[in-house]
């Protein structure tokens, strides 16, 4: 935060899953000149306990990113902060290009990823489609448990590998100027075009 909110909008996108507003207020408190907080969960009160405590001048929109509506209520944003919401999209090309229409300068994207395939660059996994035994994990929709469409963002749809992630950014006008890869989770920091 202390390196890309001061003196820059702030929206933090999918901002209150277990996180509570955390990464707004800290780039209000890293000197952010305004921060905006979005979700399609409506604000937890343990964000609303924050917000008070703190006399904070977050604004939060409920809503869907992919709803134009809600990306026009959002409004551009310096830089926007997007974590652990592109694998739980049914399409990962249509919420970047939601996130291309709210940043001004700088996206800061966190995912989870997959390993690269040898020899097929760009590749990507449609988990509703596969055998998920070897994503399983506790808790992940979709996979550790059956696909079930009536629950929708909670599911996990899509493994990104790196390169098909790089190759989408590039597609909705970004250009990736640092990557942060371990492997199984990536962070990236893009610039518009």
């Amino acid at each position: 935060m202390e390196r890309f909110a001061p003196g820059r909008s702030f929206a933090d996108v999918g901002c209150m899953w277990s996180v509570d507003g955390a990464l707004a207020f800290a780039a209000e408190a890293a000197g952010a000149t305004s921060v905006t907080g979005v979700d399609v969960m409506a604000p937890t009160p343990a964000f609303e306990t924050e917000r008070a405590r703190r006399g904070s001048g977050v604004r939060f929109v409920r809503g869907d990113v992919h709803d134009p509506a809600v990306v026009a209520e959002v409004g551009r944003h310096d830089v926007v902060w997007c974590s652990g919401l592109l694998y739980h999209a049914p399409n990962p090309l249509l919420t970047l290009e939601r996130l291309a229409q709210l940043t001004g300068e700088t996206l800061l994207l966190a995912t989870e990823a997959l390993p690269e395939v040898p020899g097929l660059r760009g590749a990507c996994v449609f988990y509703p489609g596969a055998d998920p035994r070897p994503f399983a994990a506790p808790g992940r929709v979709g996979l550790a448990s059956p696909f079930d469409a009536a629950r929708g963002y909670e599911n996990w749809w899509w493994g990104i590998t790196r390169s098909a992630l790089e190759g989408m950014l590039a597609a909705t006008g970004f250009r990736v100027a640092e990557a942060h890869d371990d492997r199984l989770h990536v962070t990236i920091v893009a610039n518009r075009q």
